[in-house]
């Protein structure tokens, strides 16, 4: 993020002298990239990939969890060796080339892989070891996610603040910042309270302690939050460019926080919603999608401005083949745990809880990277992280 914020001063004083071969990737810019007509096949295939594990997820019998292991990490992995493959310029050719073949190097490579697997399962003596393996494997990759997840939430309120940042003009000295951080947390623990009301006009049951805890938790976290960002803010936080990102993007991060202490704290009275956790699944997918390919995009935008370098592991042509993989793995993890007939996991309302408080934990992490890396891009500080929390600045 040093590097956007950076930009994002560079942009502020220079936007119009921007030669139209540099010209700025928009928001929007990557939205037509990533859904141009040569990607949509991958997003189609991603679809249908995720609606034939949650219809397997719906029924207990082992075959369909077979399934699940065997399309989910065929999928995923047919995904990357793709991605991987498109650094040599004959399959980038091929692929990319023609609208035909868009799918024909990840789909044979998925179903080749699925089919190794399935044979392993049902024709070797390493069938048992290899589907306790896999099994494992999508039970940690589903609490990696939780970490990403928090990371990569930041995109859309980090894009938003940025753009209020930029458009500062005024040198003043503002406290903007310190009051949206301090008070962020109870207003969504007000506007959640509301929508707890207005779910329980429609038969959803929220007891008391629930209330309670929803309130003591966002303001316990929040002041914690507060706490830290003090310290490693101190008087740099009156900055007007650090203020009005800090605050903006406090405005929008707890949101994403709050949401996920509200599930955690509802999956401890009541089964967790399958439904909301799926629509969410969806959002977080799209998003990571969106959050890779706007990484992938301006990174190579920066640098060709300085140097013809190789391409990158990650660039525009492999990045959603790389997003899809990713997201695969995570669709395939979310369904094996909430299937019926998982025997893996004994409680898959632990698995939420704990999946929830990961996220909670690393979005306040990511608060503090966010400011920090705002403080770093402006000049203000010049410590490490930890130290820049562990020892407050009176400069």
């Amino acid at each position: 993020m040093e590097k956007e914020v950076e930009s994002a001063n560079e942009k502020s004083g220079s936007e119009n002298a921007v030669p139209n071969n540099h010209k700025v990737i928009t928001n929007m810019d990557i939205l037509k990239i990533i859904f141009s007509r040569k990607t949509a096949p991958h997003a189609i295939s991603l679809s249908i990939f995720l609606i034939f594990l949650g219809f397997f997820s719906r029924n207990s019998n082992q075959f369909f969890i077979d399934l699940i292991l065997i399309m989910g990490f065929g999928f995923s992995w047919g995904y990357l060796i793709t991605a991987f493959l498109m650094r040599f310029d004959s399959v980038k050719s091929y692929s990319v080339g023609s609208y035909r073949n868009i799918l024909l190097i990840p789909i044979s490579l998925s179903l080749l892989i699925s089919l190794i697997i399935y044979y392993t399962f049902e024709f070797t003596n390493y069938g048992e070891s290899l589907r306790d393996f896999l099994s494992l494997a999508l039970v940690i990759i589903f609490i990696l996610w939780q970490f990403a997840q928090a990371w990569w939430m930041r995109v859309p309120f980090k894009e938003f603040a940025l753009k209020k940042m930029v458009k500062v003009n005024s040198k003043n000295r503002s406290s903007f910042g310190k009051y949206m951080n301090a008070v962020s947390p109870l207003f969504w623990a007000v506007i959640g309270f509301g929508i707890f009301l207005i779910l329980e006009s429609q038969g959803i049951s929220f007891s008391l302690t629930f209330k309670i805890f929803w309130f003591a938790m966002l303001t316990v976290l929040g002041s914690l939050t507060f706490y830290f960002l003090n310290r490693m803010n101190s008087k740099n936080w009156s900055d007007p460019m650090i203020s009005v990102f800090s605050g903006y993007f406090a405005i929008g991060y707890w949101s994403f926080l709050a949401y996920h202490l509200g599930v955690m704290l509802y999956s401890r009275e009541s089964q967790p919603s399958f439904v909301f956790d799926l629509i969410f699944m969806i959002f977080t997918i799209m998003l990571v999608i969106y959050s890779l390919s706007a990484q992938t995009l301006r990174s190579e935008k920066r640098k060709s401005k300085v140097s013809n370098e190789k391409m990158n592991l990650m660039n525009r042509h492999n990045v959603i083949l790389y997003a899809i993989s990713f997201t695969a793995a995570y669709g395939a993890s979310n369904f094996f745990l909430a299937s019926e007939g998982t025997s893996f996991v004994s409680d898959i309302r632990n698995v939420g809880f704990f999946s929830h408080l990961i996220v909670i934990v690393s979005g306040i992490v990511v608060i503090l990277l966010a400011n920090y890396t705002a403080l770093v891009g402006r000049g203000l500080i010049d410590q490490g992280f930890v130290d820049s929390i562990r020892t407050p600045k009176d400069n």
